[in-house]
């Protein structure tokens, strides 16, 4: 078909901009807390340039309070330093950005008695009154009246993380007693404590559950929970998704919950391999359990509860010549990554740095990640304009439709141009968007391989390429899967290494 029909056919099926659910994007990275001012305005004042909404900023209690405090609801004792929160926390609000403080990793004198050696510190048992009294204390210092009377107090933050991926035994410890799964029955009463103390202080505020990881062992452990068992033994159900046994500590309390569909070398389209592990394209299994939940009423906050992916990452080839993808597949599963996480019930995607770490060959922690938008040296990777302008098309199944979707980086007419082969470029859609919505249209196309760009006001997405209908990459998929299953997941004992 000529590409002039082709333009007539998209026209003919173009649809008037109607509302679709927003998605919200950001980023995690330590230098939003950084002690250098410089630096640290330098990376918010571009993470805001990329049109990012929120930043997760980790707050280690063990870290915060290095010794016991003696009134450990109260944000001014001597015991707690609060530096690092704070710079990101006033930094964020003055660009607009909202924050998302993720609480973990208990202090020493919170933990349970009786620690194995093997056990990671900050993870065995913790007290969930002892956090409940952190929780208070964060609360406050973060409530928009602390200090009191001050002319200048620090910020309200309104989203609230109990812990980090809580079916690792890295993060929270024992997952297993024997073939008992343990994982929720030390989660819950930590995720209600916390609850009821930020929502004592802030009513307003919203707790988010932890974001879980993607993979897991099988019963037995003894090291990880598979996420959406971790789910259902949260929520009161069964395998089945049937109303069961509550953990201890009841229905859990929660505004939110999250998950985190990091896929390492798989694109975002390539299922786990193992029923029970949850990547990009199996996040609907999550948002399918919440729903029951929410039907049974086994969750003890009412309401319908958003589903987030708090963290998302692919590790990037340059510098990772084993692990990581190319700096092209980078770009376009981010943009992909978005779109299927949307088209899922995700409301907002986070992801794991802004900047690459310095590259440290064969090492896995934290510090030496290389899953950014920007280079270590300050280079704009190509999936920066992936974040800024996502822009991706799909077929609807075996015929000769495709699905627009994108978010707009400003309001105007938006216009969508397309080529075959050698041929210009020639616009095949228009329709007005608002700046920060997400928009969608549908168009027929012939099979074949297209591409096609979208430009609004000054701005313009990367290409996006449409090709045959049901092409896969599975070997780079079934590689990526695997590789974890055996190995653990990607070494997050290196969040603890600032």
């Amino acid at each position: 078909m000529a590409l002039a029909v082709l333009c007539a056919a998209w026209l003919a099926l173009a649809q008037r901009a109607s509302a679709a659910r927003d998605l919200d994007v950001g980023f995690a990275d330590y230098l939003y807390g950084s002690i250098n001012e410089q630096e640290r305005d330098l990376w918010l004042d571009r993470t805001v340039d990329a049109n990012a909404d929120i930043v997760r900023v980790n707050l280690y209690w063990s870290s915060v309070a290095t010794s016991k405090p003696s009134a450990p609801r109260d944000p001014s004792d001597p015991a707690y330093n609060f530096q690092m929160i704070d710079n990101a926390v006033r930094g964020a609000e003055a660009r607009g950005l909202d924050v998302e403080l993720t609480v973990l990793s208990a202090p020493p004198w919170a933990e349970g008695g009786g620690r194995p050696r093997k056990a990671e510190p900050g993870t065995w048992k913790p007290d969930p009154r002892a956090y409940g009294d952190f929780a208070h204390a964060v609360a406050v210092r973060y409530s928009g009246a602390f200090p009191a009377a001050s002319p200048a107090p620090l910020p309200v933050v309104e989203y609230y993380q109990a812990w980090n991926e809580t079916n690792l035994d890295t993060y929270l410890a024992p997952q297993w007693k024997g073939k008992r799964n343990r994982s929720a029955d030390i989660y819950v009463p930590l995720l209600n404590e916390f609850h009821d103390e930020v929502k004592a202080v802030n009513p307003e505020a919203e707790v988010v559950a932890a974001g879980t990881a993607p993979y897991g062992d099988p019963p037995g452990g003894p090291r990880r929970t598979q996420p959406l068992r971790f789910f259902q033994e949260m929520l009161c159900l069964d395998r089945r998704n049937r109303r069961g046994k509550c953990p201890k500590g009841g229905k859990p309390k929660a505004d939110i919950f999250a998950h985190h569909p990091i896929n390492r070398e798989d694109p975002p389209r390539e299922k786990a391999d193992f029923k029970g592990d949850v990547e990009i394209a199996d996040v609907h299994l999550l948002a399918e359990a919440v729903r029951k939940a929410e039907k049974l009423n086994t969750i003890a906050t009412p309401g319908k509860h958003p589903l987030w992916a708090d963290e998302v990452w692919w590790q990037t080839d340059p510098p990772d010549r084993k692990e990581g993808i190319t700096l092209e597949k980078h770009a376009r599963w981010t943009a992909e990554g978005l779109y299927l996480l949307w088209k899922q019930g995700v409301s907002k995607v986070i992801f794991l740095q802004f900047r690459d770490a310095e590259y440290r060959r064969g090492e896995h922690a934290l510090a030496s990640y290389q899953t950014g938008v920007y280079t270590y040296g300050g280079e704009k990777k190509p999936s920066y304009d992936a974040v800024r302008f996502p822009f991706v098309t799909e077929r609807e199944g075996s015929g000769n439709k495709l699905r627009a979707w994108g978010v707009a980086p400003e309001s105007g007419e938006l216009i969508i141009e397309a080529k075959r082969g050698r041929g210009g470029y020639q616009q095949v859609g228009a329709k007005r968007v608002s700046e920060g919505k997400v928009f969608t249209d549908r168009l027929r196309a012939p099979g074949g391989r297209l591409k096609l760009r979208a430009t609004v006001g000054g701005e313009r997405s990367s290409v996006w390429v449409q090709g045959k209908a049901g092409k896969r990459n599975r070997k780079a998929g079934r590689r990526g899967a695997r590789h974890e299953r055996h190995r653990g997941h990607h070494g997050h004992e290196g969040h603890r290494s600032r």
